[in-house]
């Protein structure tokens, strides 16, 4: 069977999946809003900024970490001893996650507490307090992890990767910043940011929990209805401009190579997008077979695709044979297109992989985030559930021909010394060779 052949298949079947409890309405100001009423006794609230990278520039990455990370020391009405007994009397879970197209505020907590965390929540984006000292602790501690991973080859190969494949395109501004853009942020930038940034057109809040939808709207109309309205302008991310095989080398004395390659994938708006994922979880599975087990050349390569709204694949290994390690991945990669997987490569593989997205699902905390990041970056929060079904029955036939489809110029990334990277340098493996 062809993927296109798939697609149809399941397009007349997977909404057989999707769940039909699921309801969408707007608040007053224009906040998009997706709940799902369940009977678990836990909420999972996400509240959603869209814009991510296209909103930043090389003065301002990392602004809307620190901004949401600030925000969450308490605020006006919630100033930081009553924010801190806030969460310690109701023992909820609240975290921010900061991407390439959207920020994020997770919320986890009780039935009975929900109307107060988000009236707290609220007030602290809207008026947030920015404390001079629970300030400059927080930049610190976002400083101290850049710092880290700035001295960490290990973490920092992947944004030598993102140098290749990221010339030119709004994700060159990660979300997390750097060090000398966080170093200079004020609280008075963050206020500033969040002043034209935190419009009603721009945000999506999504939950799932025991809360129905005509008691969350009122909760939502009496603390986030306050933002105002506005924005909702933000256009796509451009495609990638990488042409060729490129390769960022940082020279280090260490013992290993380092080695990120990434390059460019559908998008999960791509009807490509499910298929080409699990094509690449089967090819991560080859790559620990191939290279770990068989060869002994690195001690835990992968592979994968990421879920930006201009996407990629990325494959890592840490070795002391970069020439050998690169090849192979090459190689593994171009054998999948060619249908050289079998039955076998692909079963165990998708089974794995549709069990553990089933077990993330049944958390209210995660099924509330993926809900609205699916809204966001498919443009319909039901391919949450179509695209868990759509490929399961994928053959080697259908992972060749979505991954000859996609393969192309790879950013490659290496942190080494150089006479271990050197073959790497000189002669880089290719997806294209011989296609």
């Amino acid at each position: 069977m062809s993927v296109s052949a798939a697609i149809l298949l399941a397009a007349s079947t997977a909404f057989a999946s999707v769940p039909s409890d699921v309801e969408e309405f707007t608040l007053s100001n224009g906040i998009r809003v997706i709940t799902r009423q369940t009977t678990s006794a836990n909420e999972g609230v996400a509240v959603f900024l869209e814009g991510g990278s296209r909103m930043l520039d090389e003065e301002t990455a990392g602004i809307e970490n620190l901004a949401f990370e600030a925000c969450l020391m308490g605020s006006g009405r919630y100033p930081g001893e009553t924010w801190r007994s806030l969460m310690d009397v109701t023992q909820a879970r609240i975290e921010g996650v900061y991407g390439y197209d959207f920020s994020a505020i997770r919320l986890m907590c009780l039935e009975e507490d929900l109307p107060e965390l988000l009236d707290a929540v609220s007030d602290c984006l809207i008026h947030p307090e920015l404390e001079p000292a629970a300030f400059e602790r927080t930049r610190d501690g976002l400083l101290q992890t850049l710092l880290i991973e700035e001295s960490d080859p290990d973490e920092r190969i992947w944004r030598v990767a993102n140098e290749g494949l990221f010339e030119g395109h709004p994700y060159r501004f990660h979300p997390s910043g750097t060090v000398e853009t966080m170093s200079g942020f004020s609280a008075g930038d963050v206020e500033n940011h969040l002043e034209n940034r935190l419009l009603a057109g721009n945000m999506l809040i999504s939950h799932v929990g025991p809360t129905g939808a005509d008691d969350l709207g009122e909760i939502l109309e009496g603390t986030f209805g306050r933002i105002a309205p506005g924005g909702g302008d933000l256009t796509p991310p451009p495609p990638f401009t990488i042409a060729r095989d490129t390769v960022i080398f940082q020279p280090e004395s260490t013992a290993t190579a380092y080695i990120v390659g990434k390059f460019p994938a559908p998008s999960p708006s791509d009807p490509d997008y499910p298929f080409f994922t699990s094509a690449m979880d089967v090819v991560s599975d080859r790559f620990w077979q191939v290279l770990r087990t068989e060869r002994g050349l690195t001690y835990a390569p992968f592979a994968g695709a990421a879920s930006s709204m201009r996407n990629w694949a990325y494959f890592y290994a840490s070795t002391p044979e970069a020439a050998e390690a690169c090849s192979l991945m090459a190689a593994i990669m171009l054998d999948g297109a060619d249908g050289g997987f079998s039955e076998g490569d692909l079963a165990g593989t998708l089974e794995v992989a549709r069990t553990g997205r089933l077990m993330s699902l049944s958390s209210p905390y995660n099924q509330a985030y993926m809900l609205g990041m699916y809204r966001i970056q498919t443009g319909d929060w039901r391919n949450l559930w179509i695209y868990g079904d759509i490929a399961r029955d994928m053959d080697p036939a259908m992972l060749g021909e979505v991954l000859t489809r996609w393969l192309g110029p790879i950013s490659w990334g290496l942190v080494g010394d150089p006479g271990v990277c050197a073959p790497v340098l000189s002669s880089p493996p290719s997806l294209m060779e011989e296609r």
